[in-house]
C-alpha cells in the first residue's frame, strides 16, 4: 500500500481509498481491463464507488502516465499499466487480446519521425490467436474439409 501512494503521490494524484482501489487492481495484476471490470473488482474493496468515478480516475491516471488506455476493440477502450513500449494482437474468434512483442523500429527507437516528435504509439495487429487456430484444425476431417 505505500508502495502504491507514493508512485500516485510522485505523479502528483491525490491519495484517497478509491484511487488506491482502482491502481492496485493495475499493480497486483498485468492485463487489459475495461472499466466496468476495475468497477466489478474494486466496489468488493470500496462499495460506495461509482462506475462514474472509476472512469474519472482512469482518465486522470493516463493523463499522468501511470497508464495507457488501448482502443484495440472498438466497442470498449481497455487499460493496461504504462511504461513499456509493445503492440497487441486482437483475435477476431475468442477476442483476447495479447501483448506482442517486436524489434523497436528505427523511427520508434529516437522517438522521431520526418521531423516529427513521437510522444506514444499504439500498434495493433487483428487476426486468428494459435488457440483458435487449433480448435478450427480440429473441426476439419482427415481430407481438410469441415466436419
Amino acid at each position: 500500500m505505500k508502495q502504491s501512494e507514493q508512485i500516485l503521490r510522485h505523479a502528483d494524484i491525490k491519495i484517497t481509498p478509491q484511487r488506491l482501489a482502482v491502481y492496485g487492481v493495475f499493480k497486483n495484476t498485468k492485463g487489459h481491463f475495461s472499466a466496468e471490470q476495475i468497477f466489478q473488482d474494486v466496489r468488493l474493496k470500496v462499495p460506495a464507488i461509482s462506475l462514474g468515478t472509476v472512469y474519472a480516475i482512469l482518465e486522470s491516471f493516463t493523463a499522468k502516465g501511470l497508464l495507457s488506455e488501448i482502443k484495440i476493440d472498438f466497442e470498449k477502450s481497455l487499460y493496461e499499466r504504462a511504461g513499456m513500449d509493445h503492440h497487441h494482437f486482437l483475435c477476431n474468434i475468442c477476442k483476447k487480446i495479447f501483448d506482442v512483442e517486436m524489434p523497436i523500429c528505427a523511427a520508434l527507437r529516437c522517438r522521431s519521425i520526418q521531423g516529427h516528435t513521437i510522444e506514444d504509439f499504439q500498434g495493433y495487429f487483428y487476426g486468428t490467436c494459435h488457440d483458435c487456430q487449433a480448435k478450427d484444425q480440429g473441426k476439419k476431417g482427415k481430407d481438410g474439409a469441415r466436419i
